[in-house]
């Protein structure tokens, strides 16, 4: 089962290999994400921060829905992580049983992924137009989409910001 599909510039990281994971009662992360899975050394060090009772995976985007789709994931525990709105989209619509979308720490690294302006539309989350393509993509799926730094911080319906 699906207990999180987090949309977070930083991937893995206290938030979410410790907090987000142990609210959650993880057992197990994937990183979904085409780029990540070619860089050894930032997949090792994912791996690192992420609790030893916690089994990591780092997978391009369409071999982690071709795991997620793996009757057996059924019985896992899961929280996926990616890094933008596209890779949450095209994961939230070829995979069924997600309980949530999450999104915390995206849009705030000093260089835009596309180069365009962006919109705050959260304490933590700043989107451009190309997000907001995707954004409202996922809206209209019925999963609840909330930005959500850490469970205790207060929630916002992601679905309304372009509203």
């Amino acid at each position: 089962m699906i207990k999180m599909l987090r949309v977070d510039e930083r991937l893995i990281h206290g938030q979410v290999a410790v907090v987000w994971s142990k609210a959650l009662s993880i057992t197990h992360i994937i990183v979904a994400n085409d780029d990540v899975v070619n860089n050894d050394l930032q997949v090792t060090s994912m791996k690192m921060a992420v609790p030893d009772n916690i089994k990591f995976i780092a997978r391009s985007v369409k071999d982690s829905i071709k795991i997620l789709n793996n009757p057996k994931a059924q019985a896992l525990s899961m929280m996926v992580v990616v890094r933008n709105f596209k890779d949450a989209e095209e994961i939230a619509k070829n995979v069924s049983g997600i309980e949530q979308i999450n999104v915390g720490n995206y849009g705030l690294l000093p260089v835009n992924q596309h180069g365009k302006p962006q919109k705050k539309v959260d304490a933590t989350v700043e989107v451009d137009e190309d997000d907001m393509k995707y954004i409202k993509e996922i809206a209209q799926l019925d999963i609840p989409f909330d930005s959500q730094l850490t469970p205790d911080s207060p929630k916002k319906n992601f679905k309304k910001i372009y509203e």
